[in-house]
C-alpha cells in the first residue's frame, strides 16, 4: 500500500497514519512546522470572528451540546440585522462554567488550516476539512460518541484526556452518540501539545481536558463510501443493458428480467473500475457538507 502523502505537514510519521488508516487507532508526534504554522489560533481570536452563527459554532456542557439559542442573539428589536450570530458574553460565560466550544469548518476561515486541509484532500482525494474545540481546565468534551469520518485531532494548547475504541468496529455501526461506553477494548490516551490522535471511522470516543485548558484541532477526512462506488457502477452499467423489461408477453418477462440479468452483469465487468472510482472521489471533493451535529 502506498504511503498516504498529504499528512506529512502534520507529521513525519505519515507512515504510520498509512498502516493504520481505517483499521486502528494510533497516536503520533506532530511536526513542529505545523504547530508554528497556527500558534495564532487561541479561543480569544476564535470568539472574535464577527459572522460567527450556528450551526459553525456550537457549545457543549458535561457532554451535551447545547441549543442553538441558548448561545445566539436573540430576536429583539435592538438585535435587527444580529439575530441568530453568536451572543458573546452568553459564550464567554459558558466557556467560563467549563462548557467546550466547538468551531466546524475552521478551514475555511483561518488560512493555515485552510491550506492543511486543502493538501490533505488533493492528496487523498476525499474530502477534508477542520474543527476546533476548546474545553476548559477539568471540563469534559462531547459524551461518547462515533463519528462518520476520519479524525486526525492534533493538541495545539493545554492537554486532553481521551477514552478511545482500539480498533474500528467490525460489525454495523452509526455515527453519533452513544448512550454509555462502546462495551469494547478501550484505550486511554493524554495528549499534550504537539501530539496528534489518529481515529478511523467509527471508533466510539471521549474526552476531557486536564488541570489546564485544551485546545485541539480535528482534521476531519471522508472517503467516497462503498455504496457510492456501487451505485456509480450501477449507473454506468445499466447503460449498456438495451433488453426492456416492460416489452412483450407478460408470460415472457422472467425470461426477459434473466436477459437484463445477464447483460448488467457482463457490462460490470467491463467497466473501468478505475475510471469510476476517479469520477466517485471526483464528485465527493466537489460536494460540501454541513457541520456534524
Amino acid at each position: 500500500m502506498a504511503t498516504l502523502r498529504g499528512f506529512d505537514l502534520l507529521t513525519t510519521e505519515d507512515s504510520m497514519i498509512d498502516a493504520a488508516w481505517g483499521s486502528r487507532t494510533s497516536p503520533m508526534a506532530v511536526a513542529p512546522s505545523f504547530l508554528a504554522s497556527i500558534d495564532q489560533i487561541t479561543i480569544d481570536r476564535l470568539l472574535e470572528e464577527r459572522s460567527l452563527r450556528p450551526p459553525y459554532v456550537s457549545f457543549a456542557r458535561e457532554g451535551r451540546q447545547l441549543p442553538d439559542h441558548e448561545v445566539t442573539i436573540g430576536g429583539t428589536p435592538s438585535a435587527a440585522g444580529h439575530s441568530g450570530l453568536l451572543d458573546r458574553a452568553k459564550a464567554r460565560s459558558l466557556v467560563a462554567d467549563g462548557a467546550t466550544v466547538m468551531f466546524y469548518q475552521a478551514h475555511h476561515w483561518i488560512d493555515s488550516l485552510g491550506t492543511i486541509a486543502e493538501r490533505i484532500s488533493s492528496a487523498l482525494r476525499a474530502r477534508c476539512g477542520a474543527t476546533v474545540f476548546h474545553t476548559p481546565a477539568d471540563s469534559p468534551g462531547l459524551a461518547w460518541h462515533r463519528d462518520a469520518q476520519h479524525v486526525f485531532a492534533v493538541q495545539l494548547a493545554g492537554a486532553k484526556e481521551w477514552r478511545v475504541e482500539r480498533n474500528a468496529p467490525s460489525g454495523w455501526w452509526s455515527s453519533g452518540a452513544l448512550v454509555e461506553g462502546p462495551g469494547t477494548d478501550v484505550g486511554h490516551v493524554i495528549l499534550r501539545c504537539g501530539e496528534a490522535l489518529y481515529m478511523p471511522p467509527g471508533v466510539a470516543h471521549t474526552a476531557r481536558a486536564t488541570d489546564e485548558p485544551s485546545t485541539h484541532v480535528s482534521f476531519v477526512v471522508e472517503e467516497p463510501e462503498t455504496k457510492d462506488l456501487l451505485l456509480a457502477m450501477f449507473e454506468r452499467a445499466a447503460q449498456g443493458v438495451r433488453t426492456r423489461l416492460a416489452a412483450g408477453p407478460v408470460a415472457e418477462r422472467s425470461a426477459r428480467a434473466a436477459t437484463i440479468a445477464r447483460e448488467f452483469v457482463s457490462a460490470v465487468r467491463e467497466l473501468d473500475t478505475g475510471e469510476v472510482l476517479r469520477m466517485v472521489e471526483e464528485d465527493a471533493m466537489e460536494t460540501g457538507w454541513p457541520p456534524s451535529r
